[in-house]
């Protein structure tokens, strides 16, 4: 008769822990688990509220509520997206160019440099990315300040607004010439510009809001050619791959 052995006693890392594990730790985890939580938890939210209709309309709640609580504070230096989140984005294909020499976050050093705030993460970094639709290769500027801590009297996402309606007014400067300008539809807020760049080249750039996060996602078409040579959809749909990664993580991160 065979023995029946007792189950192993479960041990190791448990709930976000282990999902850090898996998906490896730091930023990265925290950006790619709580996306996927958040898109479980919604299409679940979405069942029951169409699938049950006549139910209690206050059991339902926003599902980023039920995934965890809020943050409460952010540890200096934790969060670094051009560091640990996009070369790690498999939806793009990206080589970092630059030599990762930007990064500030002010709790350790650095004034904010935007108007209300206390405590800022900022950062830019430079990537060659290969586009889905098999064109030439483009560079992949990528730049964010987030709002972490306002002066008192202050709200942060008051004041990364304000940020947000600067570089928008400046936006279409970066360009020799605008086809297309308006509502790029990331974020909580967002404003894309379309058209050629000094050299001629194709250029897309959209900035955007999330939570106390503002941010840039510019793509410039290597060829020099005239402009179309990149269409504004193949620039758009690169784009929306990195702000939908990024906006769970920025939703995340930042305190309430």
């Amino acid at each position: 008769m065979v023995e029946e052995k007792a189950p192993p006693q479960k041990q190791g890392l448990h709930g976000w822990k282990a999902a850090a594990a898996v998906f490896g730790g730091g930023t990265l985890a925290a950006f790619g688990v709580f996306g996927v939580l958040l898109g479980l938890a919604s299409m679940f939210f979405n069942f029951t509220s169409s699938g049950m209709a006549g139910g209690d309309e206050g059991s339902g709640g926003n599902p980023a509520e039920r995934i965890g609580e809020a943050r409460s504070s952010l540890e200096e230096g934790e969060m670094n997206v051009c560091e640990d989140n996009i070369e790690y984005l498999s939806s793009v294909n990206v080589t970092r160019q630059d030599g990762n020499e930007d990064y500030v976050d002010t709790a350790s050093g650095g004034q904010p440099e935007i108007e209300g705030a206390e405590r800022v993460v900022r950062d830019e970094c430079l990537w060659t990315i290969v586009p889905s639709s098999g064109s030439s290769l483009w560079d992949f500027h990528f730049s964010y300040e987030a709002v972490i801590d306002a002066e008192e009297g202050e709200a942060v996402e008051e004041v990364a607004a304000s940020r947000y309606a600067v570089l928008k007014s400046e936006l279409a400067s970066n360009l020799t010439q605008v086809d297309s300008e308006g509502d790029a539809g990331f974020g909580d807020k967002s404003h894309s510009v379309y058209g050629t760049g000094e050299q001629g080249q194709s250029v897309y750039i959209a900035l955007v809001q999330t939570k106390s996060a503002v941010y840039q996602i510019r793509f410039d078409d290597r060829t020099g050619s005239s402009v179309g040579t990149v269409s504004e959809n193949e620039f758009k749909n690169e784009a929306r791959k990195v702000s939908s990664f990024l906006g769970y993580g920025f939703e995340y991160w930042i305190p309430e």
